[in-house]
Protein backbone atom coordinates (compact mmCIF):
# COMPACT_ATOMS: atom_id res chain seq x y z
CA UNK A 1 0.00 0.00 0.00
CA UNK A 2 1.21 3.47 -0.92
CA UNK A 3 -0.02 6.81 0.39
CA UNK A 4 -1.01 9.58 -2.01
CA UNK A 5 1.80 11.92 -0.96
CA UNK A 6 4.33 9.41 -2.28
CA UNK A 7 3.14 9.36 -5.90
CA UNK A 8 2.70 11.43 -8.99
CA UNK A 9 0.10 10.07 -11.40
CA UNK A 10 1.21 8.89 -14.82
CA UNK A 11 -2.42 8.29 -15.82
CA UNK A 12 -5.77 9.31 -14.37
CA UNK A 13 -9.17 7.78 -14.98
CA UNK A 14 -12.39 7.15 -13.06
CA UNK A 15 -12.24 3.38 -12.57
CA UNK A 16 -9.35 0.92 -12.70
CA UNK A 17 -10.30 -2.74 -13.12
CA UNK A 18 -7.65 -5.33 -12.24
CA UNK A 19 -8.18 -8.50 -14.27
CA UNK A 20 -10.05 -9.37 -17.44
CA UNK A 21 -12.24 -12.38 -16.58
CA UNK A 22 -16.02 -12.46 -16.36
CA UNK A 23 -16.28 -10.40 -13.17
CA UNK A 24 -13.77 -7.82 -14.38
CA UNK A 25 -15.24 -7.31 -17.85
CA UNK A 26 -18.79 -7.11 -16.51
CA UNK A 27 -17.67 -4.47 -14.00
CA UNK A 28 -15.96 -2.47 -16.74
CA UNK A 29 -19.03 -2.56 -19.00
CA UNK A 30 -21.45 -1.48 -16.27
CA UNK A 31 -19.17 1.24 -14.89
CA UNK A 32 -18.74 2.69 -18.38
CA UNK A 33 -22.48 2.61 -18.99
CA UNK A 34 -22.97 4.76 -15.87
CA UNK A 35 -20.73 7.39 -17.45
CA UNK A 36 -17.39 6.44 -15.91
CA UNK A 37 -14.05 6.40 -17.72
CA UNK A 38 -12.60 2.89 -17.27
CA UNK A 39 -9.15 1.34 -17.64
CA UNK A 40 -8.59 -2.43 -17.52
CA UNK A 41 -5.21 -3.80 -16.39
CA UNK A 42 -4.43 -7.45 -17.18
CA UNK A 43 -1.39 -9.21 -15.72
CA UNK A 44 -0.88 -11.68 -18.56
CA UNK A 45 -0.52 -11.05 -22.27
CA UNK A 46 -3.96 -12.55 -22.92
CA UNK A 47 -7.50 -11.50 -22.07
CA UNK A 48 -10.23 -13.54 -20.39
CA UNK A 49 -8.62 -14.90 -17.25
CA UNK A 50 -9.98 -18.03 -15.63
CA UNK A 51 -13.36 -17.44 -17.29
CA UNK A 52 -11.94 -17.89 -20.80
CA UNK A 53 -10.08 -20.99 -19.61
CA UNK A 54 -13.29 -22.56 -18.26
CA UNK A 55 -16.55 -23.87 -19.64
CA UNK A 56 -17.83 -20.30 -19.43
CA UNK A 57 -21.12 -21.32 -17.86
CA UNK A 58 -22.83 -18.99 -15.38
CA UNK A 59 -25.25 -20.60 -12.91
CA UNK A 60 -28.16 -18.16 -12.66
CA UNK A 61 -31.57 -19.01 -11.16
CA UNK A 62 -34.79 -17.81 -12.77
CA UNK A 63 -33.07 -16.44 -15.87
CA UNK A 64 -34.65 -15.19 -19.10
CA UNK A 65 -33.54 -18.24 -21.10
CA UNK A 66 -35.39 -20.55 -18.70
CA UNK A 67 -38.52 -18.45 -19.03
CA UNK A 68 -38.35 -18.54 -22.83
CA UNK A 69 -38.49 -22.35 -22.63
CA UNK A 70 -41.28 -22.35 -20.07
CA UNK A 71 -39.03 -23.74 -17.32
CA UNK A 72 -40.33 -22.66 -13.94
CA UNK A 73 -38.13 -21.26 -11.19
CA UNK A 74 -38.46 -18.85 -8.30
CA UNK A 75 -36.41 -16.93 -5.77
CA UNK A 76 -37.77 -19.14 -3.00
CA UNK A 77 -36.83 -22.39 -4.74
CA UNK A 78 -33.33 -21.16 -5.51
CA UNK A 79 -32.79 -20.02 -1.93
CA UNK A 80 -34.08 -23.32 -0.52
CA UNK A 81 -31.66 -25.18 -2.76
CA UNK A 82 -28.63 -22.98 -2.08
CA UNK A 83 -29.05 -22.87 1.69
CA UNK A 84 -29.38 -26.64 1.77
CA UNK A 85 -25.88 -26.76 0.28
CA UNK A 86 -24.25 -23.98 2.30
CA UNK A 87 -25.22 -25.48 5.70
CA UNK A 88 -25.19 -21.98 7.20
CA UNK A 89 -21.47 -21.59 6.44
CA UNK A 90 -21.88 -18.83 3.86
CA UNK A 91 -20.06 -15.58 4.85
CA UNK A 92 -23.17 -13.37 4.62
CA UNK A 93 -26.64 -14.96 4.25
CA UNK A 94 -28.12 -11.71 2.91
CA UNK A 95 -25.87 -11.86 -0.12
CA UNK A 96 -27.52 -15.09 -1.24
CA UNK A 97 -30.74 -13.12 -1.73
CA UNK A 98 -28.78 -10.36 -3.47
CA UNK A 99 -27.29 -12.91 -5.88
CA UNK A 100 -30.59 -14.61 -6.67
CA UNK A 101 -32.37 -11.29 -7.19
CA UNK A 102 -29.70 -9.72 -9.37
CA UNK A 103 -28.25 -12.63 -11.31
CA UNK A 104 -31.18 -12.66 -13.69
CA UNK A 105 -31.00 -8.86 -14.01
CA UNK A 106 -27.35 -9.16 -14.97
CA UNK A 107 -28.20 -11.67 -17.71
CA UNK A 108 -30.98 -9.36 -18.96
CA UNK A 109 -28.63 -6.39 -19.06
CA UNK A 110 -26.00 -8.23 -21.06
CA UNK A 111 -28.68 -9.49 -23.44
CA UNK A 112 -29.99 -5.99 -24.02
CA UNK A 113 -26.67 -4.10 -24.20
CA UNK A 114 -23.93 -6.50 -25.34
CA UNK A 115 -23.31 -9.38 -27.80
CA UNK A 116 -23.32 -11.89 -24.92
CA UNK A 117 -25.81 -14.68 -25.61
CA UNK A 118 -26.57 -18.00 -23.94
CA UNK A 119 -28.72 -21.08 -24.42
CA UNK A 120 -30.06 -23.65 -21.98
CA UNK A 121 -28.08 -26.87 -22.57
CA UNK A 122 -30.57 -29.71 -22.83
CA UNK A 123 -30.62 -31.98 -19.81
CA UNK A 124 -27.90 -30.06 -17.97
CA UNK A 125 -29.33 -29.57 -14.51
CA UNK A 126 -28.21 -28.69 -11.01
CA UNK A 127 -25.65 -31.09 -9.58
CA UNK A 128 -28.00 -31.95 -6.71
CA UNK A 129 -31.25 -31.58 -8.63
CA UNK A 130 -32.94 -34.17 -6.44
CA UNK A 131 -32.70 -31.87 -3.41
CA UNK A 132 -35.53 -29.45 -2.51
CA UNK A 133 -35.46 -26.47 -4.84
CA UNK A 134 -33.13 -28.17 -7.33
CA UNK A 135 -33.81 -27.99 -11.06
CA UNK A 136 -33.11 -30.60 -13.71
CA UNK A 137 -32.52 -27.98 -16.38
CA UNK A 138 -32.12 -24.28 -16.98
CA UNK A 139 -29.93 -22.58 -14.37
CA UNK A 140 -26.61 -23.41 -16.05
CA UNK A 141 -26.27 -21.36 -19.24
CA UNK A 142 -24.21 -22.35 -22.27
CA UNK A 143 -22.50 -19.47 -24.17
CA UNK A 144 -23.42 -19.40 -27.85
CA UNK A 145 -20.59 -19.71 -30.38
CA UNK A 146 -18.78 -16.41 -30.93
CA UNK A 147 -16.77 -15.27 -33.99
CA UNK A 148 -13.43 -14.13 -32.64
CA UNK A 149 -12.68 -12.28 -35.88
CA UNK A 150 -15.19 -9.67 -34.66
CA UNK A 151 -12.47 -8.59 -32.22
CA UNK A 152 -10.10 -7.47 -34.97
CA UNK A 153 -6.50 -7.30 -33.76
CA UNK A 154 -7.58 -8.75 -30.41
CA UNK A 155 -8.95 -11.94 -32.00
CA UNK A 156 -5.96 -14.08 -30.99
CA UNK A 157 -5.58 -12.49 -27.56
CA UNK A 158 -8.51 -14.28 -25.89
CA UNK A 159 -7.17 -17.01 -23.64
CA UNK A 160 -8.03 -20.57 -24.66
CA UNK A 161 -8.19 -23.93 -22.95
CA UNK A 162 -5.79 -26.36 -24.72
CA UNK A 163 -8.21 -29.29 -24.42
CA UNK A 164 -11.69 -27.95 -25.22
CA UNK A 165 -12.75 -28.18 -28.89
CA UNK A 166 -14.90 -25.36 -30.37
CA UNK A 167 -18.15 -27.00 -29.32
CA UNK A 168 -20.81 -25.83 -26.92
CA UNK A 169 -21.45 -27.70 -23.72
CA UNK A 170 -24.50 -29.38 -25.27
CA UNK A 171 -22.49 -30.35 -28.35
CA UNK A 172 -19.91 -32.10 -26.19
CA UNK A 173 -17.27 -29.43 -25.70
CA UNK A 174 -16.45 -30.41 -22.12
CA UNK A 175 -17.46 -34.08 -22.03
CA UNK A 176 -16.51 -37.40 -23.57
CA UNK A 177 -16.45 -37.37 -27.38
CA UNK A 178 -19.59 -39.45 -28.02
CA UNK A 179 -21.26 -38.14 -31.15
CA UNK A 180 -19.04 -35.10 -31.73
CA UNK A 181 -19.49 -33.55 -35.17
CA UNK A 182 -15.88 -33.23 -36.30
CA UNK A 183 -16.96 -31.51 -39.50
CA UNK A 184 -18.44 -28.75 -37.34
CA UNK A 185 -15.23 -28.59 -35.30
CA UNK A 186 -13.16 -28.14 -38.46
CA UNK A 187 -15.52 -25.50 -39.83
CA UNK A 188 -15.40 -23.45 -36.64
CA UNK A 189 -11.64 -23.69 -36.40
CA UNK A 190 -11.29 -22.52 -39.99
CA UNK A 191 -13.56 -19.53 -39.32
CA UNK A 192 -12.15 -18.72 -35.87
CA UNK A 193 -15.45 -19.36 -34.13
CA UNK A 194 -15.15 -20.31 -30.48
CA UNK A 195 -17.38 -21.61 -27.68
CA UNK A 196 -17.68 -22.03 -23.92
CA UNK A 197 -15.39 -19.84 -21.79
CA UNK A 198 -13.59 -18.33 -24.73
CA UNK A 199 -16.93 -17.37 -26.29
CA UNK A 200 -18.12 -15.72 -23.08
CA UNK A 201 -14.87 -13.80 -22.63
CA UNK A 202 -14.82 -12.90 -26.32
CA UNK A 203 -18.37 -11.56 -26.40
CA UNK A 204 -17.82 -9.60 -23.17
CA UNK A 205 -14.61 -8.18 -24.57
CA UNK A 206 -16.41 -7.20 -27.78
CA UNK A 207 -18.68 -5.08 -25.59
CA UNK A 208 -15.58 -3.55 -23.99
CA UNK A 209 -14.10 -2.71 -27.40
CA UNK A 210 -17.41 -1.31 -28.63
CA UNK A 211 -17.33 1.12 -25.71
CA UNK A 212 -13.77 2.22 -26.36
CA UNK A 213 -12.59 0.98 -22.96
CA UNK A 214 -8.79 0.76 -22.89
CA UNK A 215 -7.22 -2.56 -21.90
CA UNK A 216 -3.52 -2.86 -21.08
CA UNK A 217 -2.11 -6.40 -21.08
CA UNK A 218 1.15 -7.48 -19.44
CA UNK A 219 0.45 -4.74 -16.88
CA UNK A 220 -0.18 -6.22 -13.41
CA UNK A 221 -1.44 -4.15 -10.54
CA UNK A 222 1.07 -4.28 -7.69
CA UNK A 223 -0.03 -1.93 -4.89
CA UNK A 224 -3.05 0.19 -4.04
CA UNK A 225 -2.69 3.90 -3.43
CA UNK A 226 -4.74 5.41 -0.58
CA UNK A 227 -5.34 8.96 0.60
CA UNK A 228 -5.19 10.30 4.14
CA UNK A 229 -8.90 9.49 4.66
CA UNK A 230 -8.34 5.80 3.93
CA UNK A 231 -9.92 5.80 0.46
CA UNK A 232 -8.38 3.89 -2.43
CA UNK A 233 -7.55 6.42 -5.14
CA UNK A 234 -5.30 4.48 -7.48
CA UNK A 235 -2.87 1.69 -8.12
CA UNK A 236 0.79 1.15 -8.80
CA UNK A 237 1.09 -1.04 -11.87
CA UNK A 238 4.09 -2.53 -13.58
CA UNK A 239 4.52 -2.13 -17.32
CA UNK A 240 5.82 -4.85 -19.62
CA UNK A 241 9.38 -3.52 -19.33
CA UNK A 242 9.20 -3.52 -15.51
CA UNK A 243 8.67 0.21 -15.10
CA UNK A 244 6.33 1.50 -12.40
CA UNK A 245 3.19 3.28 -13.60
CA UNK A 246 0.94 5.13 -11.13
CA UNK A 247 -2.69 5.24 -12.21
CA UNK A 248 -5.15 7.44 -10.36
CA UNK A 249 -8.77 6.30 -9.97
CA UNK A 250 -11.23 9.08 -9.17
CA UNK A 251 -14.07 6.67 -8.41
CA UNK A 252 -12.24 3.54 -7.33
CA UNK A 253 -10.46 0.27 -8.07
CA UNK A 254 -12.04 -3.12 -8.75
CA UNK A 255 -9.97 -6.17 -7.79
CA UNK A 256 -11.12 -9.02 -10.05
CA UNK A 257 -7.73 -10.61 -10.66
CA UNK A 258 -8.51 -14.22 -9.78
CA UNK A 259 -7.64 -16.44 -6.86
CA UNK A 260 -4.39 -17.45 -5.16
CA UNK A 261 -4.19 -21.14 -6.10
CA UNK A 262 -0.77 -20.77 -7.75
CA UNK A 263 0.78 -19.07 -4.71
CA UNK A 264 2.14 -21.88 -2.55
CA UNK A 265 2.71 -19.64 0.46
CA UNK A 266 -0.88 -18.33 0.47
CA UNK A 267 -2.28 -21.82 -0.14
CA UNK A 268 -0.27 -23.14 2.80
CA UNK A 269 -1.42 -20.22 4.97
CA UNK A 270 -5.15 -20.42 4.30
CA UNK A 271 -6.34 -23.72 2.81
CA UNK A 272 -6.85 -26.94 4.73
CA UNK A 273 -4.53 -28.81 2.40
CA UNK A 274 -2.21 -28.43 -0.53
CA UNK A 275 -3.35 -27.80 -4.08
CA UNK A 276 -0.67 -29.70 -5.95
CA UNK A 277 -2.17 -29.25 -9.43
CA UNK A 278 -4.07 -25.96 -9.93
CA UNK A 279 -6.31 -26.03 -13.01
CA UNK A 280 -6.38 -22.34 -13.87
CA UNK A 281 -4.00 -19.92 -15.61
CA UNK A 282 -0.76 -19.76 -13.65
CA UNK A 283 -1.07 -15.98 -13.26
CA UNK A 284 -3.54 -16.51 -10.39
CA UNK A 285 -1.05 -15.84 -7.62
CA UNK A 286 -3.18 -13.82 -5.20
CA UNK A 287 -1.93 -10.35 -6.17
CA UNK A 288 -5.34 -8.84 -5.49
CA UNK A 289 -5.64 -10.60 -2.14
CA UNK A 290 -2.31 -9.18 -0.98
CA UNK A 291 -3.30 -5.68 -2.08
CA UNK A 292 -6.63 -5.92 -0.27
CA UNK A 293 -4.98 -7.18 2.93
CA UNK A 294 -2.53 -4.30 2.81
CA UNK A 295 -5.49 -1.91 2.58
CA UNK A 296 -7.01 -3.40 5.75
CA UNK A 297 -9.65 -5.67 4.23
CA UNK A 298 -11.48 -8.22 6.33
CA UNK A 299 -11.31 -11.72 4.83
CA UNK A 300 -13.89 -14.49 4.54
CA UNK A 301 -14.23 -18.05 3.19
CA UNK A 302 -10.44 -18.34 3.13
CA UNK A 303 -10.27 -22.11 3.70
CA UNK A 304 -12.36 -22.88 0.61
CA UNK A 305 -11.59 -23.45 -3.06
CA UNK A 306 -13.39 -24.68 -6.15
CA UNK A 307 -11.96 -28.18 -5.61
CA UNK A 308 -11.50 -30.46 -8.59
CA UNK A 309 -9.62 -33.74 -9.14
CA UNK A 310 -6.76 -33.21 -11.58
CA UNK A 311 -5.41 -35.62 -14.17
CA UNK A 312 -2.24 -35.21 -16.20
CA UNK A 313 -1.04 -36.20 -19.64
CA UNK A 314 2.64 -35.28 -19.20
CA UNK A 315 3.04 -34.71 -22.95
CA UNK A 316 0.64 -31.72 -22.96
CA UNK A 317 1.98 -28.35 -21.89
CA UNK A 318 0.33 -24.97 -21.51
CA UNK A 319 2.35 -21.78 -21.16
CA UNK A 320 5.51 -23.69 -20.32
CA UNK A 321 3.94 -25.94 -17.67
CA UNK A 322 2.45 -29.44 -17.81
CA UNK A 323 -1.29 -28.99 -18.22
CA UNK A 324 -3.49 -30.08 -15.30
CA UNK A 325 -6.66 -31.48 -16.85
CA UNK A 326 -10.06 -30.67 -15.36
CA UNK A 327 -11.46 -34.06 -14.30
CA UNK A 328 -12.48 -37.02 -16.44
CA UNK A 329 -15.97 -38.48 -16.52
CA UNK A 330 -14.46 -41.95 -16.64
CA UNK A 331 -14.01 -41.89 -12.87
CA UNK A 332 -17.83 -41.83 -12.45
CA UNK A 333 -18.31 -44.82 -14.78
CA UNK A 334 -18.52 -48.57 -14.24
CA UNK A 335 -15.39 -50.74 -14.07
CA UNK A 336 -13.37 -48.21 -12.06
CA UNK A 337 -12.62 -47.24 -8.49
CA UNK A 338 -10.44 -44.71 -6.68
CA UNK A 339 -8.08 -45.88 -3.94
CA UNK A 340 -5.63 -44.16 -1.60
CA UNK A 341 -1.95 -44.91 -1.12
CA UNK A 342 -2.91 -47.85 1.10
CA UNK A 343 -5.01 -49.45 -1.64
CA UNK A 344 -8.33 -48.67 0.07
CA UNK A 345 -11.40 -46.97 -1.30
CA UNK A 346 -12.42 -43.83 0.60
CA UNK A 347 -15.06 -41.99 -1.44
CA UNK A 348 -18.03 -42.38 -3.75
CA UNK A 349 -16.16 -42.04 -7.03
CA UNK A 350 -19.23 -40.59 -8.72
CA UNK A 351 -19.51 -37.53 -6.49
CA UNK A 352 -19.16 -34.06 -7.99
CA UNK A 353 -15.75 -32.69 -8.87
CA UNK A 354 -16.24 -30.15 -6.07
CA UNK A 355 -17.04 -32.81 -3.47
CA UNK A 356 -14.64 -35.63 -4.29
CA UNK A 357 -11.35 -33.82 -3.48
CA UNK A 358 -12.65 -32.77 -0.08
CA UNK A 359 -12.07 -36.37 0.97
CA UNK A 360 -8.34 -35.97 0.25
CA UNK A 361 -8.06 -33.91 3.44
CA UNK A 362 -9.76 -36.37 5.81
CA UNK A 363 -7.87 -36.72 9.09
CA UNK A 364 -7.48 -40.14 10.74
CA UNK A 365 -7.28 -39.52 14.47
CA UNK A 366 -6.15 -43.09 15.16
CA UNK A 367 -3.06 -43.02 12.95
CA UNK A 368 -2.53 -39.25 13.22
CA UNK A 369 -2.34 -39.09 9.44
CA UNK A 370 -4.03 -37.91 6.27
CA UNK A 371 -4.41 -41.29 4.54
CA UNK A 372 -5.98 -39.88 1.37
CA UNK A 373 -3.24 -37.44 0.52
CA UNK A 374 -1.16 -38.18 -2.55
CA UNK A 375 -0.82 -40.70 -3.99
CA UNK A 376 -4.42 -41.38 -4.96
CA UNK A 377 -5.17 -43.66 -7.91
CA UNK A 378 -7.94 -44.29 -10.41
CA UNK A 379 -7.96 -48.04 -11.04
CA UNK A 380 -9.84 -49.32 -14.10
CA UNK A 381 -9.98 -52.24 -16.51
CA UNK A 382 -10.01 -52.85 -20.24
CA UNK A 383 -13.80 -52.63 -20.40
CA UNK A 384 -13.70 -48.95 -19.46
CA UNK A 385 -10.62 -48.34 -21.61
CA UNK A 386 -12.51 -49.71 -24.63
CA UNK A 387 -15.48 -47.36 -24.36
CA UNK A 388 -14.44 -44.06 -22.73
CA UNK A 389 -12.11 -41.14 -23.25
CA UNK A 390 -9.80 -41.24 -20.23
CA UNK A 391 -7.74 -38.07 -19.88
CA UNK A 392 -6.43 -37.99 -23.48
CA UNK A 393 -6.67 -41.73 -24.23
CA UNK A 394 -9.34 -42.43 -26.82
CA UNK A 395 -11.08 -45.82 -27.05
CA UNK A 396 -9.29 -48.21 -29.37
CA UNK A 397 -5.87 -46.62 -28.86
CA UNK A 398 -3.05 -48.33 -27.05
CA UNK A 399 -2.38 -46.86 -23.62
CA UNK A 400 0.66 -44.56 -23.70
CA UNK A 401 3.83 -45.27 -21.76
CA UNK A 402 2.90 -42.83 -18.98
CA UNK A 403 -0.11 -44.99 -17.96
CA UNK A 404 0.83 -47.87 -15.61
CA UNK A 405 -0.76 -51.13 -16.76
CA UNK A 406 -0.49 -54.81 -15.91
CA UNK A 407 -2.15 -58.13 -16.58
CA UNK A 408 -3.19 -58.57 -12.93
CA UNK A 409 -4.26 -56.37 -10.05
CA UNK A 410 -1.31 -57.64 -7.99
CA UNK A 411 1.20 -56.71 -10.67
CA UNK A 412 -0.45 -53.31 -11.09
CA UNK A 413 -0.23 -52.66 -7.34
CA UNK A 414 3.47 -53.47 -7.36
CA UNK A 415 4.05 -51.09 -10.27
CA UNK A 416 2.43 -48.12 -8.51
CA UNK A 417 3.77 -48.86 -5.04
CA UNK A 418 0.56 -49.98 -3.33
CA UNK A 419 0.26 -52.96 -0.98
CA UNK A 420 -0.74 -55.74 -3.37
CA UNK A 421 -2.71 -57.76 -0.83
CA UNK A 422 -4.78 -54.74 0.16
CA UNK A 423 -5.53 -53.65 -3.41
CA UNK A 424 -6.53 -57.19 -4.35
CA UNK A 425 -8.85 -57.34 -1.33
CA UNK A 426 -10.33 -53.94 -2.17
CA UNK A 427 -11.03 -54.90 -5.79
CA UNK A 428 -12.41 -58.30 -4.78
CA UNK A 429 -14.86 -56.76 -2.30
CA UNK A 430 -15.92 -54.10 -4.78
CA UNK A 431 -16.42 -56.68 -7.55
CA UNK A 432 -18.51 -58.97 -5.37
CA UNK A 433 -21.06 -56.24 -4.72
CA UNK A 434 -20.73 -54.58 -8.14
CA UNK A 435 -21.84 -57.83 -9.78
CA UNK A 436 -25.19 -57.14 -8.10
CA UNK A 437 -25.04 -53.39 -8.90
CA UNK A 438 -24.50 -52.63 -5.23
CA UNK A 439 -21.93 -50.66 -3.22
CA UNK A 440 -22.68 -50.90 0.51
CA UNK A 441 -19.43 -49.13 1.38
CA UNK A 442 -19.80 -45.82 -0.52
CA UNK A 443 -23.20 -46.12 -2.26
CA UNK A 444 -21.93 -45.83 -5.80
CA UNK A 445 -24.74 -45.35 -8.30
CA UNK A 446 -27.03 -43.38 -5.99
CA UNK A 447 -26.06 -39.75 -6.63
CA UNK A 448 -27.87 -37.47 -9.05
CA UNK A 449 -24.57 -36.13 -10.38
CA UNK A 450 -23.18 -39.51 -11.36
CA UNK A 451 -26.49 -40.42 -12.99
CA UNK A 452 -26.32 -37.18 -14.94
CA UNK A 453 -22.64 -37.68 -15.84
CA UNK A 454 -23.48 -41.10 -17.27
CA UNK A 455 -26.47 -40.00 -19.29
CA UNK A 456 -29.08 -41.40 -16.89
CA UNK A 457 -28.40 -44.89 -18.29
CA UNK A 458 -28.97 -46.69 -15.00
CA UNK A 459 -26.71 -48.33 -12.45
CA UNK A 460 -25.07 -50.51 -15.09
CA UNK A 461 -23.35 -47.37 -16.39
CA UNK A 462 -22.11 -46.36 -12.95
CA UNK A 463 -21.08 -49.54 -11.18
CA UNK A 464 -19.48 -52.68 -12.58
CA UNK A 465 -16.66 -55.10 -11.69
CA UNK A 466 -13.00 -54.45 -12.48
CA UNK A 467 -12.35 -57.84 -14.00
CA UNK A 468 -11.03 -57.68 -17.57
CA UNK A 469 -7.32 -57.17 -18.06
CA UNK A 470 -5.16 -55.41 -18.75
CA UNK A 471 -5.68 -53.25 -15.70
CA UNK A 472 -4.68 -49.60 -15.53
CA UNK A 473 -3.88 -46.92 -12.93
CA UNK A 474 -3.86 -43.14 -13.16
CA UNK A 475 -2.83 -40.73 -10.40
CA UNK A 476 -5.58 -38.40 -9.20
CA UNK A 477 -4.14 -35.12 -7.97
CA UNK A 478 -5.43 -32.44 -5.61
CA UNK A 479 -6.56 -29.73 -7.99
CA UNK A 480 -8.71 -26.64 -7.91
CA UNK A 481 -10.46 -24.52 -10.52
CA UNK A 482 -9.54 -21.58 -8.31
CA UNK A 483 -9.72 -20.41 -4.72
CA UNK A 484 -12.86 -18.64 -3.53
CA UNK A 485 -11.82 -16.82 -0.41
CA UNK A 486 -10.86 -13.18 -0.27
CA UNK A 487 -11.90 -9.72 0.88
CA UNK A 488 -15.27 -9.49 2.56
CA UNK A 489 -17.72 -7.58 0.34
CA UNK A 490 -21.19 -6.07 0.67
CA UNK A 491 -24.16 -5.98 -1.70
CA UNK A 492 -22.40 -3.45 -3.94
CA UNK A 493 -19.15 -5.39 -4.15
CA UNK A 494 -17.46 -2.87 -1.86
CA UNK A 495 -14.65 -4.25 0.28
CA UNK A 496 -15.21 -4.21 4.05
CA UNK A 497 -12.42 -3.36 6.48
CA UNK A 498 -11.30 -5.30 9.54
CA UNK A 499 -13.41 -2.91 11.62
CA UNK A 500 -16.54 -3.58 9.59
CA UNK A 501 -16.57 -0.36 7.57
CA UNK A 502 -16.52 0.11 3.81
CA UNK A 503 -13.08 0.89 2.40
CA UNK A 504 -14.01 3.77 0.08
CA UNK A 505 -13.00 3.25 -3.51
CA UNK A 506 -12.20 -0.47 -3.19
CA UNK A 507 -14.27 -3.26 -4.76
CA UNK A 508 -13.76 -6.98 -5.32
CA UNK A 509 -15.52 -9.74 -7.25
CA UNK A 510 -15.02 -13.23 -8.60
CA UNK A 511 -12.32 -15.46 -7.16
CA UNK A 512 -10.55 -12.38 -5.84
CA UNK A 513 -13.42 -11.87 -3.35
CA UNK A 514 -15.03 -14.03 -0.70
CA UNK A 515 -17.21 -16.77 -2.15
CA UNK A 516 -20.77 -15.75 -1.32
CA UNK A 517 -21.91 -19.39 -1.44
CA UNK A 518 -19.31 -20.54 1.07
CA UNK A 519 -18.23 -24.07 0.21
CA UNK A 520 -21.25 -24.81 -1.99
CA UNK A 521 -21.17 -25.48 -5.72
CA UNK A 522 -24.79 -25.75 -6.88
CA UNK A 523 -24.14 -26.66 -10.50
CA UNK A 524 -22.05 -25.92 -13.56
CA UNK A 525 -21.24 -22.21 -13.40
CA UNK A 526 -21.39 -21.93 -9.63
CA UNK A 527 -18.19 -19.89 -9.91
CA UNK A 528 -19.00 -17.61 -12.85
CA UNK A 529 -22.63 -16.85 -11.98
CA UNK A 530 -21.91 -15.06 -8.67
CA UNK A 531 -18.72 -13.52 -10.10
CA UNK A 532 -20.51 -11.81 -12.98
CA UNK A 533 -23.47 -10.84 -10.80
CA UNK A 534 -21.28 -8.99 -8.31
CA UNK A 535 -19.27 -7.52 -11.16
CA UNK A 536 -22.58 -6.15 -12.45
CA UNK A 537 -23.55 -4.75 -9.05
CA UNK A 538 -20.10 -3.27 -8.43
CA UNK A 539 -19.99 -1.73 -11.89
CA UNK A 540 -23.28 0.06 -11.33
CA UNK A 541 -22.19 1.32 -7.92
CA UNK A 542 -18.65 2.41 -8.74
CA UNK A 543 -19.87 4.09 -11.92
CA UNK A 544 -22.29 6.23 -9.95
CA UNK A 545 -20.14 7.31 -6.98
CA UNK A 546 -19.01 10.92 -6.78
CA UNK A 547 -15.48 11.20 -8.22
CA UNK A 548 -12.76 12.16 -5.78
CA UNK A 549 -10.34 14.94 -6.56
CA UNK A 550 -7.03 13.11 -6.60
CA UNK A 551 -4.86 15.79 -8.26
CA UNK A 552 -5.02 19.03 -10.16
CA UNK A 553 -4.36 17.30 -13.50
CA UNK A 554 -6.90 16.44 -16.16
CA UNK A 555 -7.31 12.84 -17.30
CA UNK A 556 -4.49 11.72 -19.55
CA UNK A 557 -6.02 8.35 -20.48
CA UNK A 558 -5.88 7.99 -24.25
Amino acid sequence: MIMKNDVKWDVETDVVVLGSGGAALTTAILAHDQGAEVLILEKSDQVGGTTAFSGGIPWIPNNRYMKELGLEDSHEEAKTYITKLTHGKEPDPELIDVFIENGAKMIDYLYEHTPVRFAVPKGYGDYYADLPGGKKEGRSLDPLPFPLNDLGEWSEKIRRNPIFPPLTLEEGGAVDPGDIDFTLVAERMENNITTMGRALAGSLFKAVLDRGIVTLTSTPGKELVMNDEGAVIGVRAETEDGTDCFIGARKGVMIASGGFEWNKELVHSFLKGAITHPQSPSYNEGDGLVMAMEAGAALANMSEAWWSPAFVDPTIEYEGKVYHQIDTQARTAANSIIVNKHGKRFVNEGSTYMDLPKSFYTYDQNSQSLPNESNVWLIFDQQLKDRALIVTMAPGENAPDWVPQADSIRELAEKIGIDANQLEATVERFNTHAANLEDPDFHRGTLHFENFANGFRGREAMIGPIEKGPFYALPVYAGALGTNGGPRINEHGQVISLRGKVIPGLYAAGNAAMGILGGAYPGAGGTIGPAMTFGYLAGMHIGNVEPRKISDAESVLA
